[in-house]
């Protein structure tokens, strides 16, 4: 693909030419009109941050149409003048991260030099988007509780989101927002106009200090073509810059046990409540190097908690019960400069760092030697540079180099020990480990726009993405101590499968992903707007070179054979080839009803690829192909393993008193098993959307969005070789190892969300700034999780893994009704309320029958009766009931999830514009249980009674993981 990379390096060097784009800044853009609402040409309009001294001029076309592009976000006084009209002036006009905001501007004839001032009318609503997304500005950012200072928690406030826990252990204490059916992974994170996704296990990649956070644009269906890399939303954060008057902040937040609730689990292991301290502190600084022309910002914030988690298992390991430590550290930085230089530029270079440990896989019912640390160390600088030349021509360039790494640390070398009642223990399967990227970016986007008679404009946009990744990298020799899944709740019981992995495991990754689009904001009249884009998206080093794995070799031979004609693995026997075809035609449109900016009708489709990160496809296939590590050692048996005296082989024996039942071939090199399809597709959604919004009064809006989002090529690790009619699928091909480990990583996966969206935000007036939103919705997928997850376990036939028993409920993510509800009180005495709440109703779960009923030697069968939680004691035992038949997987459901978190504060005024902020939180004011049921188990035998365990919570609130249970938090806020 060296002409790809030749022909990205021409355009980049030709970018400097005149053009315009929005992932850092916002527009103001209108028409200027007499009072008959005629249009007037050749009006100057400037818009003026008086903070900072920005200044960006325009001049009126011959339909009245003015723009002000590439904005940086803020507030601006807008005027407009012409020879025989009075001069207007809008104050405190707001401009938005990717945002446009529409002002009409009418002057009146008159004396020169005769000036009206209007203040404090910015428009709530675009009437030239179709995006459906909502921005979390500064006034929330600051005032409303957030557990952890994660800005993206925020992110549900806005309608439609939802809010989980990262699934992958790296990012264990890492939220995400739930968008479209997804978990985080198909959001692509953009802060200040670089890419800030991990490639390796999906999801936002670096954190930055809460202080440094101007504001988040989050688009959560319908992106214009700008945007690439995600099927399901674009979060677009800016950071803060400097201004003429020199500022900063001071901030300590400290929590401790005596502010604490006790935890469910401490009630039911009759425990004290456990020691719980952590401080956060940090604090900014910015001013001006030069006034007007230049500035400096800088934030650090840190993070030090100490908590306690308990152990119980259940009386199978009483020697490894007890009360652990689980502390967090964290340290966020960022620096930034601005410049503007004459000739309508503006320049910012950023350096941010974020170092970090956690805990990982600790739970009630994980023994401490299962638990180890994650460490990882973030640095990224970002410079970006926007330049106008003329009425309407700008170029805006972006260049990213950021470095990650993570480490997983080893945490016992005894055997990994796993029960039907939840229970685990042993060494933690995922360690030890490391993941290294380095990301290049660069990044350019030209706009310019086109006018004609009749009151017909062009902003047209194009822009390429270029991301070169040369160190993609992993190293693991995780699961060398081996592991034992047993038949039942006994140390000494049946064991049903047996394995080990063998050797060192290190490769690297190189890729680069490059993105081409065009976009053309059609401005057919005053009323009406389309958005007609069209991108291009393409990834080269997928699929990777798998010539010298033999497993691959195998599959290819098979299948130039026609071994798998009409089946998930066709693709093996074709010629490796690269997913090429990426083109996403995107059209939208927006209709002012009235013409007044107070009802727009939106709507749309559009077609949106993602970047299949390569732990959902690609990294252990590039060990097999490396030859690397795997497995040395794999046994199975429903009714346990035995040794050759006809004995049950227990967790106390060593593996090679089974020796005989070991069914890899250990003459050759060990293989992890997985090959990746040599036509492997980057998974893409069409999502559809048609909505209104309403504008209530000056402050206030609401909004009805009615969206359809289908997910099609999604990847999976599909566990290709059970047994169909009494032999291994793939028993015939010389594969290593030849049993149910085997995975084929493959794209065939599809899935559905559908939701009626309703949201009102009232933006701070009268002292009050609220936010609410309803969203109905139904999300399903054939991988047993959300669209951007992958369960390879829960497939009931390997010759239909995407029927319709696979058609089920996505189980991260398929919640029927959430809800959120947030203000910001200013009360008398400079007193300020603020309560935050989140509902979710319950989530789905597979319910394993705990028997082998299709005979395919893998215990994962669906039950025959759907369940539903109803409740919990005081004892933690779990009421549920039937609802029906099990039709698919994942046809149980959860307990729902409900949190009221509450911030009150006071403000005391010191000296001239200083202040300092008395700060009392509470997070889940009324320390909801919020259990969490894990897959579950129903029995061990065709007779044998419901265990125990069935459908019963393995964690509660305050636990790893979890959300808090009631917590406390007290602390201050220095402005000076």
């Amino acid at each position: 693909m060296t002409t790809i990379r030749v022909l990205f390096a021409l355009v980049l060097a030709l970018a400097a030419s005149p053009a315009a784009a929005q992932q850092t800044t916002g527009h103001i853009t209108g028409q200027v009109v007499d009072q008959q609402g005629a249009a007037i040409r050749d009006v100057v309009v400037v818009a003026k941050n008086a903070a900072t001294g920005f200044v960006r001029e325009g001049v009126s076309d011959d339909n009245g149409v003015y723009r002000l592009t590439a904005l940086p976000v803020g507030h601006y006084d807008v005027t407009a003048e012409r020879q025989g009209f009075t001069r207007l002036e809008r104050r405190a006009i707001v401009v938005d991260v990717a945002h446009t905001t529409t002002l009409t501007l009418t002057l009146r004839v008159a004396p020169v030099g005769q000036t009206i001032t209007v203040t404090g009318d910015s428009p709530l609503i675009s009437t030239v988007s179709s995006s459906v997304g909502e921005v979390v500005d500064l006034v929330r950012i600051e005032n409303l509780p957030l557990n952890g200072r994660q800005f993206a928690n925020l992110a549900a406030t806005v309608p439609g989101v939802g809010l989980g826990f990262h699934a992958d252990l790296t990012k264990s204490t890492q939220y995400t927002p739930q968008v479209s059916g997804g978990n985080g992974r198909n959001v692509i994170y953009v802060v200040d106009g670089g890419d800030n996704n991990d490639d390796t296990v999906g999801g936002l990649l670096q954190l930055y200090p809460l202080e440094a956070i101007q504001q988040f644009n989050l688009i959560t269906h319908r992106a214009d073509a700008e945007y690439g890399r995600s099927a399901g939303a674009v979060l677009n954060v800016v950071t803060k810059s400097g201004t003429n008057q020199a500022r900063g902040s001071w901030f300590m937040l400290v929590r401790d046990d005596a502010l604490n609730g006790r935890t469910f689990t401490e009630t039911l292991t009759q425990i004290d409540t456990q020691p719980y301290r952590r401080y956060q502190f940090g604090g900014s600084a910015g001013g001006p190097l030069s006034r007007n022309k230049a500035h400096y910002f800088a934030a650090y914030e840190r993070t030090q908690q100490d908590t306690k988690q308990a152990v119980d298992t259940l009386g199978l390991l009483r020697e490894t019960d007890g009360i652990f430590d689980t502390p967090v550290r964290e340290n966020l930085f960022t620096g930034k400069v601005t410049i503007m230089p004459r000739g309508g530029q503006y320049l910012a270079f950023r350096y941010s760092s974020n170092s970090n440990s956690q805990p990982t896989g600790a739970s009630l019912r994980t023994a401490r030697s299962a638990w180890t640390t994650s460490t990882n160390a973030y640095h990224s600088m970002n410079a970006n540079h926007n330049w106008v030349l003329g009425r309407s021509h700008l170029n805006e360039f972006v260049f990213q180099y950021t470095t990650f790494k993570n480490q997983v640390a080893t945490s016992s070398s005894t055997p990994y020990l796993m029960f039907p009642n939840g229970v685990t223990a042993g060494a933690n399967p995922a360690a030890p480990q490391s993941t290294e990227q380095v990301k290049w970016q660069f990044r350019d986007d030209v706009s310019w726009a086109i006018s004609a008679l009749g009151g017909l404009s062009h902003d047209l946009k194009a822009g390429l993405n270029w991301i070169h990744e040369p160190r993609l990298f992993i190293s693991t020799t995780a699961g060398s101590a081996g592991q034992y899944v047993f038949a039942s709740n006994d140390v000494g019981g049946p064991i049903q499968q047996a394995t080990a992995i063998g050797g060192a495991a290190a490769v690297n990754i190189p890729l680069d992903l490059y993105g081409l689009y065009v976009q053309d904001d059609w401005r057919v009249s005053n009323r009406l707007t389309l958005n007609l884009g069209l991108r291009w998206d393409y990834v080269q080093g997928m699929p990777i070179d798998q010539s010298q794995n033999p497993n691959f070799v195998a599959l290819q031979a098979a299948g130039r054979a026609g071994r798998f004609a009409g089946t998930a693995l066709e693709d093996f026997g074709k010629d490796p080839k690269g997913d090429t075809d990426n083109f996403q035609p995107r059209l939208g449109f927006a209709l002012d009803v009235r013409g007044d900016g107070r009802d727009v009708v939106r709507g749309g489709w559009g077609i949106y690829t993602d970047f299949a990160y390569t732990n959902a496809n690609a990294l252990s296939p590039a060990i097999d192909a490396a030859g690397g590590a795997g497995f040395v050692f794999a046994a199975q048996s429903a009714m346990g393993l035995r040794k050759p005296d006809g004995t049950l082989f227990r967790a106390s024996d060593p593996l090679s008193a089974i020796a005989s039942l070991n069914t890899v071939n250990t003459s050759i090199p060990p293989l992890v098993g997985t090959v990746l399809s040599p036509r492997i597709q980057q998974p893409y959604t069409t999502q559809s959307s048609i909505g209104w919004s309403h504008q209530l009064d000056a402050a206030t809006t609401v909004t009805a969005d009615y969206v359809d989002v289908r997910g099609y090529d999604l990847n999976l690790r599909l566990r290709a070789n059970t047994i169909v009619n009494g032999r291994r699928y793939l028993a015939d091909l010389p594969l290593q190892p030849n049993n149910f480990n085997f995975r084929a990583a493959v794209s065939e996966g599809e899935s559905e969300y559908r939701g009626l969206i309703l949201g009102m935000r009232r933006r701070m007036s009268t002292r009050v700034d609220v936010s609410g939103a309803y969203t109905l919705s139904s999300s399903s997928s054939d991988l047993g999780s959300a669209s951007d997850e992958l369960d390879q376990n829960l497939v009931q036939d390997v010759r239909d893994p995407f029927g319709p028993v696979q058609d089920a409920p996505s189980m991260r993510t398929d919640a029927r009704h959430r809800v959120s509800l947030a203000a910001i009180v200013q009360a008398p005495w400079q007193i300020q309320v603020s309560p935050f709440f989140l509902y979710r109703s319950a989530l789905p779960v597979h319910s394993f029958e705990g028997l082998d009923l299709n005979a395919d030697l893998n215990v994962n069968d669906k039950t025959s009766r759907a369940y539903r939680y109803t409740g919990v004691n005081e004892r933690g035992l779990a009421a549920f009931e039937e609802t029906g038949a099990c039709d698919t997987v994942n046809c149980s459901r959860r307990a729902p999830f409900s949190q009221l978190n509450l911030r009150v504060s006071r403000s005391f005024s010191l000296w001239h514009s200083s202040k300092v902020e008395a700060i009392a939180e509470i997070f889940n004011l009324f320390d909801a249980k919020n259990p969490f049921i894990p897959l579950m188990t129903r029995r061990l035998s065709a007779a044998g009674a419901p265990l125990a365990s069935f459908m019963q919570p393995t964690a509660f609130a305050g636990d790893f993981q979890q959300p808090e249970q009631r917590v406390g938090q007290i602390g201050f806020r220095l402005t000076f």
